[in-house]
């Protein structure tokens, strides 16, 4: 059996025809459209039938970047409002014959995790993953926590900083804001008036301060927001996720911030990288979508 498994983020659609195993069989990518006209479920249609003419599809599974009611109703999409307010399984399934099953992007990440990864042996435990936003995604005693309308786990937008004369840019202090990978580009772009992507961001690091300040406090933020939801959960690890999660020094800068802002706070918590890395989010969807066994 063939399954198309699509990780739909803020920057780009990611895609990949999978079997039953969870073994990528070919993957591609698209740029995310402009929101706001519609764009973004006619893309997801033209892909899904045009690998209909290439494979016996099954059916289609999703990990997507909102709170999401158990029937599939869309009550927010973080940053792809395309798909916001809206029954996206009836969409599919309309346009394209298939069923298609979907979940909060971070809460496949967790997931994938919990049945393969690297929390198969924690009943509690919480991802986040770094990117255009902060995601997250929790499990208490071995199930995963949805909250109301699906939200828990938006860490994103908790607020790390606030001064109440400074109430109108109360946007701009929050965990996605001071802790995404996306957000700190944008920030040595703007400081260096370049147009660097995230490998050239630090590698100028190596040699210019100013940068090098910048990585620090987004470091820093990224423990502080971390801290918050180790102390909100009590989870037994902490599993980030990302393109950044492959970088060799993650875990160490931020366990050195988590060590001063708390020197024991490591006793209570291990944080670790997800095992699958940027395939977590597939996989864990793949996953959803065998166990509904559609």
């Amino acid at each position: 059996m063939y399954y198309i498994v699509f990780d739909i983020g803020g920057t780009s659609i990611k895609y990949s025809i999978m079997n039953n195993d969870s073994e990528f069989i070919e993957s591609d990518s698209i740029e995310t459209p402009q929101q706001g006209e519609g764009k973004t479920q006619k893309i997801l249609v033209d892909i899904i039938n045009d690998y209909k003419t290439k494979y016996d599809i099954k059916g289609v599974a999703m990990s997507v970047p909102g709170g999401i009611d158990d029937d599939g109703y869309i009550h927010f999409m973080g940053q792809v409002i395309d798909l916001q307010d809206m029954y996206l399984n009836k969409y599919i399934k309309e346009h394209t014959g298939l069923n298609c099953v979907y979940d909060n992007d971070v809460n496949c990440v967790a997931m994938a995790e919990k049945s393969m990864g690297n929390a198969v042996d924690n009943k509690n435990f919480v991802c986040i993953t770094i990117g255009t936003g902060i995601g997250g995604g929790v499990f208490i005693n071995n199930q995963l926590y949805r909250g109301h309308r699906g939200m828990a786990g938006e860490f994103g937008i908790n607020i790390l900083e606030h001064r109440l004369s400074q109430l109108e840019n109360i946007h701009m202090r929050t965990f996605s804001r001071l802790g995404s990978t996306y957000n700190l580009i944008d920030r040595v772009n703007k400081l260096k008036n370049t147009s660097l992507d995230g490998v050239q961001v630090f590698e100028l690091a190596k040699e210019d301060k100013d940068v090098q300040d910048l990585i620090e406090d987004f470091y820093f933020s990224l423990a502080i927001g971390i801290y918050n939801i180790v102390y909100s959960f009590a989870p037994e690890k902490v599993l980030l996720g990302g393109g950044i999660s492959s970088r060799d020094n993650l875990i160490e800068n931020i366990n050195r911030y988590l060590k001063l802002l708390n020197p024991e706070i490591l006793d209570m918590v291990t944080i670790d990288t997800c095992k699958f890395q940027n395939d977590s989010g597939k996989i864990g969807a793949l996953y959803k979508y065998l166990s509904n066994n559609i």
